[in-house]
């Protein structure tokens, strides 16, 4: 009898041991998800040197530069690769965006999902700056 109520117990523990392990595991794309990080922002902005020219830039205010209108234009040539380079990497982030938010179809516990929500809302932060960076600095806060 004693042998019996062994037997029933050890099963017992068994089923319920993977019953607890099934609930633990994690879907594949839900722990990508936990996993992901911020890529990082190699896209530099360009700067002009020297005091003199006048230049408007595209919100409006004017810089003076001492250059000439060579220099003028290849900074713009720059300032335009730049800005396609920012675009590209926001392009990235926002595939990245869809992927977290899909990943809730799968099911979340409540930390999981506060740890995904919060790497969306540093992407949205990413998205909604000029250049790309997390509340528009490179390091996310100001130099």
């Amino acid at each position: 009898m004693t042998k019996a109520k062994l037997l029933c117990f050890f099963l017992l523990i068994t089923v319920v041991g993977s019953a607890s392990a099934e609930e633990q595991k994690i879907h594949q794309k839900v722990q990508a998800a936990l996993d992901w990080e911020l890529p990082r922002n190699d896209c530099k902005e360009p700067k002009m040197r020297g005091v003199g020219t006048e230049h408007i830039n595209d919100d409006g205010t004017t810089q003076t530069y001492n250059v000439d209108s060579y220099q003028i234009g290849r900074f713009e040539r720059k300032q335009k690769r730049w800005r396609s380079c920012v675009s590209k990497y926001k392009s990235g982030l926002l595939e990245d965006f869809q992927e977290l938010e899909s990943s809730a179809q799968y099911g979340l516990t409540q930390l999981q999902a506060d740890i995904i929500l919060g790497k969306m809302a540093l992407i949205q932060s990413a998205l909604r700056s000029p250049n790309g960076f997390p509340n528009g600095f490179p390091n996310g806060f100001p130099p």
